[in-house]
């Protein structure tokens, strides 16, 4: 399958910040920190992710992604996860291409199985999962967000260089703060394994420069409430598009209690038994800003 990557914000104020970084408890103050400490087996995060693709060329079209589910932690991060993906375009387009079609993606030692989605059609009878390989899953979720906050790296090297913090509302029933800035997307394939995965490939020197702007909100105790990132890049030469990918992630419920499995081996099927006929739905994602 073709892996396409659109290479896809007063002394008073500050007043009202510093209860907030009181109450939070002592062994919480660096978030990193406080990450690392919710890193524990059985335990997890859930999170609500909306993302829009817009393309701004001869053809302009919006497409909306939405995920939603639960992220297990291990003693190093995420180990496993269960999301339910659905992506939709406006009123005035209609339905959104056979490729998008809702899917549910667990993901369990490093191995996903997808029901639903890109290759539902394909699936041998008898079989309702189908076991990732490589990128082939990719257009589970096309506006995945580069910039990963739950990695204690990508975490630590986005603060280093962070605005200021300011008071950020109420998320998950806790007051936040809010602290912005950019990365590269030279800068997060170094650091991040989110974005190596995202990515497929090393940015080429044209694409390493590019921004990755990213907006983090964090509660009391220090743990992400949200985060909101973006960045934009040109495919012009494939299609006459710039392509921008918004990126707007809430956590809540940190510590829930997690125990996600893989399916049923009977009911799981490998690539290599898919019936796939001539055209690549791999192709959907170009086809929305070109067809």
């Amino acid at each position: 399958m073709r892996r396409t990557t659109a290479i896809l914000t007063g002394a008073a104020v500050a007043a009202l910040a510093i209860p907030l970084l009181v109450a939070a408890p002592a062994n919480a103050a660096d978030p990193v920190a406080a990450l690392k400490e919710q890193f524990r087996a059985g335990h997890g995060v859930r999170i609500t992710e909306r993302a829009k693709l817009v393309g701004d060329g001869g053809n302009p079209r919006t497409v909306y992604g939405r995920v939603r589910g639960v992220l297990e932690f291990g003693p190093s991060g995420v180990v496993a996860s269960d999301l339910t993906s659905s992506f939709e375009l406006p009123a005035s387009e209609g339905r959104a291409p056979e490729p998008f079609a809702p899917s549910r993606t667990v993901t369990v030692k490093g191995t996903s199985y997808t029901q639903g989605g890109v290759y539902a059609g394909s699936l041998p009878e008898g079989k309702k999962w189908l076991r990732g390989r490589d990128d082939a899953l990719a257009m589970v979720n096309p506006a995945q967000k580069l910039f990963d906050p739950l990695e204690p790296a990508t975490l630590r090297a986005a603060l280093a260089r962070a605005t200021p913090a300011r008071p950020g509302g109420t998320l998950d029933g806790t007051r936040t703060v809010v602290r912005s800035g950019s990365l590269t997307l030279g800068e997060l394939y170094r650091i991040s394994p989110t974005a190596r995965a995202v990515l497929g490939s090393k940015p080429s020197a044209k694409s390493a420069p590019l921004k990755v702007s990213w907006r983090l909100y964090l509660g009391a105790d220090r743990l992400p409430r949200r985060v909101v990132s973006s960045y934009v890049q040109s495919i012009r030469g494939l299609t006459s598009v710039d392509v921008t990918y918004l990126n707007d992630t809430e956590y809540g419920g940190w510590g829930v209690r997690s125990a996600i499995k893989a399916p049923p081996a009977a009911e799981v099927a490998d690539f290599d038994e898919l019936k796939i006929g001539d055209t690549d739905p791999g192709d959907a994602y170009l086809n929305l800003f070109t067809g």
